[in-house]
């Protein structure tokens, strides 16, 4: 979620004349969510200029002073040796309730950034129609006429300003946009392996040797359809199959191919939307389901902070103007500080060669 609100954010910066690009000057972003049970974690950024987006920089705030209020008591958060940009507590220490309302403040130079959210009541799913549905190749193009596999049913909390559902495959892994950069790198090193043999020492281009593997290695693990077992997940839907057999023999480089697979890993791996706040149910589409294997359907009952970014954010569902960016409840900065509670379920997805869509149940 970070890379998406550092790009939010520099659309709400940048946009001006559209054969004009400005470099405003840098502004504090945050990001935090609270959910009970969860040790509290505030993310501190600065803005990044249009043409530092792309080359991986994160530019975090080290130092600032980070101080959550509830209820008359003051709570300083530390900043994380280990992690900079990052101010975290224990739970134990912070407890986040729900029916609470907590007000962040950060100090950093001369800037102050302030913000408040009240945690939604629990949320609890009380009815799951299955939690395994076979995906039939059949019905792969027909997405509009297709009927739904399942649907899920829940308790109304009191103060939710919303629903936020995160349909996720839990055996694929991928990289965030900020490890493209590490792709130029490796075709970089690629093309001076290519330059250099010959011309340096045998030790030389085992260091550069040593460099791609790293590299490819890095990919390899971080970028995958491999199973803990070593068995490859397949696609549910044979052209998206066909499309990930035939990046490897692309004619590109190393490195664009990697970055094909992170890009379309990273479009199908999870899916998410939202509910508006009167509604107790849910579906769980075919069109939400890319791979076999394991999802995690997760509702969250969101505050108003969450919910209005989540449902602004690249002008989301709402239809809410482009040109203003993502609707935030910050004062002196950007970003997002907010509040849910949560509940979850698993669905085994099992891909079927014929026949109509059904449900298998699991009991």
């Amino acid at each position: 979620m970070i890379p998406c609100l550092l790009f939010l954010a520099l659309l709400a910066l940048s946009c001006s004349n559209p054969t004009e690009v400005e470099s405003p000057p840098p502004a504090l972003l945050v990001q935090a969510y609270l959910t009970p049970g969860e040790d509290p974690r505030v993310t501190l950024r600065h803005t990044l200029a249009p043409n530092q987006y792309y080359t991986g920089r994160e530019n975090p705030v080290s130092g600032a002073q980070v101080e959550v209020t509830s209820q008359g008591q003051r709570y300083l958060l530390p900043e994380d040796p280990a992690e900079p940009g990052a101010y975290l507590l224990p739970a134990a220490q912070l407890p986040i309730e729900s029916g609470r309302t907590y007000q962040l403040q950060v100090r950093h130079r001369q800037d102050l950034l302030q913000a408040a959210t009240t945690v939604p009541d629990p949320v609890r799913i009380t009815e799951i129609s299955a939690d395994s549905v076979v995906y039939f190749q059949l019905f792969g193009d027909l997405f509009g006429d297709l009927t739904h596999p399942g649907e899920f049913r829940w308790t109304k909390p009191v103060n939710a300003a919303g629903y936020v559902v995160r349909v996720e495959s839990m055996q694929v892994r991928t990289l965030y946009i900020t490890a493209e950069p590490l792709t130029g790198d490796l075709d970089t090193l690629l093309a001076w392996r290519q330059r250099l043999q010959g011309l340096v020492s045998a030790d030389s281009l085992a260091a550069l040797d040593r460099r791609i593997a790293d590299l490819r290695g890095y990919f390899s693990e971080n970028v995958t359809l491999l199973q803990a077992d070593g068995d490859t997940l397949r696609w549910l839907r044979d052209r998206e199959q066909q499309d990930w057999d035939e990046i490897e023999g692309k004619d590109w480089t190393d490195g664009r191919k990697w970055r094909e697979r992170r890009q379309k890993l990273d479009q199908n791996r999870v899916v998410s939307y939202w509910i508006p706040a009167d509604t107790l149910r849910g579906d769980y589409w075919w069109a939400g389901l890319r791979f076999e294997g394991e999802y995690q359907v997760v509702l969250q009952a969101a505050d108003q902070n969450y919910f209005d970014y989540f449902t602004t954010a690249f002008n989301g569902l709402s239809g809410d103007d482009g040109d203003k960016g993502p609707l935030l409840h910050v004062e002196g900065g950007l970003g997002l500080f907010g509040s849910y509670t949560e509940d979850s379920f698993r669905v085994q997805v099992y891909r079927g060669s014929q026949g109509q869509p059904k449900l298998v149940v699991r009991r």
